[in-house]
This record gives structure tokens, C-alpha cells and sequence, in this order.
């Protein structure tokens, strides 16, 4: 089937139309749709069809009775048709960013944005996840910090942070050479993978696998039930919602770096004497190179 060409304003007077050609099942999700307009667009498949009640067949079904290639395509026409403009939100609380605003306007709401995403982070954030993720972290003798795309840049982070109390940290950038490195490991490592949607096939080629060897994988997403989520042993939930228009926001990557910071602290309580140790040779060795 072709892809649609319904434009985006268009989506929702679609679904409205053709509403007498679904089945049941696909009117649980137009009528889930219709009811919540701009709130799927946040969500994954996985997410959407439980809330429905239906299958993930269903929703691609769906999506393809709409004239849409599959999920994504859907989602994105969705967020388009809610007057996302320049990658931020609509809200009442934040407002939109617009060409007219000068650069104090553009920070407050930036600013709103951050501390929104921040503030439902560290409401979703387990504190017993944090220990659990700390926890792998210091007995595994490998960790990969891995991810694709705006993923990749945040598991570079999570290498970095770490890199200065411990030398068990990893990263790979390649996705070839990430499938070849994570198949070797076993159920002494573990794999550190940051995924928004946590519903990429780069993600479950590597996490499978993996998670059938029994290695130990730790991952940061939005959606605690995405597919990635079944193959871990721990799931870190950031709280920004990040738009299809939004894809690799700095405000998702703001809270995943919160994360990020969190299990660090955790990871440095486990064992303050060593951490210290390291932290002072890691110093010791890059303050020759400052003027």
C-alpha cells in the first residue's frame, strides 16, 4: 500500500471518516485516538496497544487502513497535525516557541521545558532501579554503554562519566561492530542501553541476544513496556515526552543525563574509597594538558 497522502491537519477528520469501514478492534484504537488526539504521538506501539486493549497487529493494521506506512509514519503525521512548530511543544504552561521571540522569551520557556522534563523524571525514577543499575554496574566485568543515533551521543556520556572511576567502561559507535563486541559477552558483563522508545530493531538485535546469554542489561527509556524493556534487568524511565517532530531533543537528553547522574552517585556510595582513588589518577593524568 501506497503511503498517505492525508495532510496533517487532516488526520484526525480522517480517522472520523472511515471509522465505519474498521473492525472493533480497530475502533478501540481510533476511539482511543480520537478521545486523547495529540497524546500517542508520545507513544510506543507497545504502550498504545495496551492502552487500548487490542494488539500491536492491530495498531499497524491501523495505521495501514489510513493510507500510513506503519506507526512511525502515523505518529508523525499526528504530531504534525497538533501544531508542533520548531521541534517544541504547544502547552499552556510552556508556550510555543515562535520567530518572534527574542532570546529572554526563548529561554524561559526552554528553561519551563527543562525543569518539566527533570521534575517527571525524578517523580518516575525508581530509587530501587537506581541501586539495582548501580549495582550490575560495579560487579560486571564489561560494561557497553550503547545506543544509536541521539542514544549514541547519551551512552558516550555514560561511558565518559564512569570511564574516571573504573576502567570496566566500554563504547562502541559502530552498529556493526556493537552486534559483534556485545555477542562475546556472558552473564559476568552487562550492556548499559539508552533507547527513547526502546522499540528499534538496532536495539533488539543487540539486547536479545544478549539477554538469552544471560548478560545483565540496564536500560534508559521513556516507555517501560517497549520491547527493549522485556530483555532488561533494569529500567531507568526518563519523564521528558519527546514528539516524532522532536527526534534527539535536548530536552530528552537532559533527562537522561540526570539518569545518568544518578546511578553514577549511587555507583560512587558502593565503594567511596576506591572511586576516590580513581577519580584523583584520571585528574592527575589530564591536568598536565591545561594552560
Amino acid at each position: 500500500m501506497e503511503t498517505t497522502n492525508i495532510s496533517p491537519a487532516d488526520v484526525l477528520t480522517s480517522i472520523a471518516d472511515r471509522y465505519p469501514l474498521l473492525t472493533k478492534s480497530e475502533r478501540k484504537v481510533s476511539d482511543y485516538i480520537l478521545q486523547k488526539k495529540g497524546d500517542p504521538q508520545y507513544m510506543s506501539i507497545t504502550v498504545l496497544a495496551e492502552e487500548c486493549g487490542v494488539t500491536e497487529a492491530t495498531i499497524f493494521r491501523f495505521c495501514k487502513r489510513l493510507g500510513f506506512g506503519g506507526y512511525s509514519d502515523f505518529k508523525l503525521a499526528l504530531a504534525k497535525s497538533q501544531g508542533w512548530q520548531q521541534g517544541v511543544a504547544q502547552t499552556a504552561a510552556e508556550g510555543n516557541i515562535t520567530d518572534a521571540d527574542d532570546v529572554p522569551t526563548t529561554g524561559k520557556k526552554l528553561l519551563a521545558l527543562y525543569n518539566t522534563a527533570l521534575n517527571q523524571t525524578a517523580e518516575l525514577l525508581n530509587p530501587l532501579a537506581v541501586k539495582s543499575a548501580a549495582h550490575i554496574l560495579q560487579n560486571a566485568n564489561r560494561v557497553y554503554c550503547l545506543g544509536q543515533g541521539g542514544g549514541l551521543v547519551i551512552a558516550m556520556e555514560a561511558w565518559s562519566r564512569f570511564l574516571t572511576v573504573s576502567d570496566h567502561f566500554l563504547n562502541i559507535q559502530d552498529s556493526h561492530l556493537q552486534a559483534i563486541g556485545t555477542s562475546l559477552l556472558t552473564e559476568k558483563d552487562a550492556i548499559w542501553f539508552f533507547s527513547y522508545s526502546g522499540a528499534t530493531k538496532e536495539a533488539m538485535d543487540i539486547l536479545r541476544p544478549a539477554h538469552q546469554r544471560g548478560v545483565k542489561i540496564i536500560l534508559v527509556t521513556r516507555f517501560s513496556k517497549s520491547p527493549a524493556a522485556a530483555c532488561a534487568d533494569v529500567v531507568l524511565v526518563c519523564g521528558s515526552n519527546e514528539s516524532p517532530m522532536q527526534s534527539g531533543a535536548i530536552v530528552a537528553k537532559i533527562a537522561q543525563l540526570y539518569v545518568i547522574d544518578m546511578v553514577y552517585q549511587e555507583y560512587l556510595r558502593l565503594d567511596p574509597s576506591l572511586c576516590a582513588q580513581n577519580r584523583e589518577r584520571t585528574i592527575q593524568a589530564v591536568s598536565g594538558k591545561l594552560l
